[in-house]
């Protein structure tokens, strides 16, 4: 019972094999027709020959074309790397810079306007975004 089993499964692979390289087996059918028919060794030869050269070229050219793929994919991933490094440091020098240059600007507004409470919130209301509401405290003054 146990080798029926692998019987079974052993031409369960076999068909999914032959299935899948359906030509192998017409191609070697082929050449002992030839081989039979026509006598003729050097014919059947030249045909497993002539595939089997086939078959590396096919192979070669697959190589070439996966590592060309590969090539290209790793300079798409380094050129994006490097482009999201760029864009980070000019983000980060960027925010820097409005930083340094919103501080200069609140320390000139405070410098012209350390008097006057009300237009100094004003002015730094408007420079930032910021909505200025007076306190109530402020109208009676």
């Amino acid at each position: 019972m146990i080798k029926l089993l692998a019987i079974k499964a052993f031409l369960k692979k076999a068909w999914i094999i032959i299935k899948h390289y359906w030509y192998v087996p017409l191609v070697i059918v082929y050449t002992l027709a030839l081989w039979f028919v026509f006598g003729k060794r050097e014919a059947a030869l030249q045909i497993l020959e002539a595939r089997a050269e086939s078959f590396e070229k096919q192979i070669k050219a697959v190589d070439i074309i996966h590592a060309e793929e590969l090539a290209a994919r790793d300079e798409l991933a380094k050129k994006y790397t490097e482009t999201i490094e760029l864009i980070e440091d000019k983000y980060a020098k960027t925010k820097e810079e409005l930083t340094d240059k919103k501080k200069q600007r609140v320390k000139e507004i405070l410098e012209r306007h350390y008097r006057n409470s009300a237009s100094m919130a004003f002015l730094l209301g408007k420079e930032f975004g910021i909505e200025y509401v007076p306190s109530p405290d402020e109208d009676k003054e």
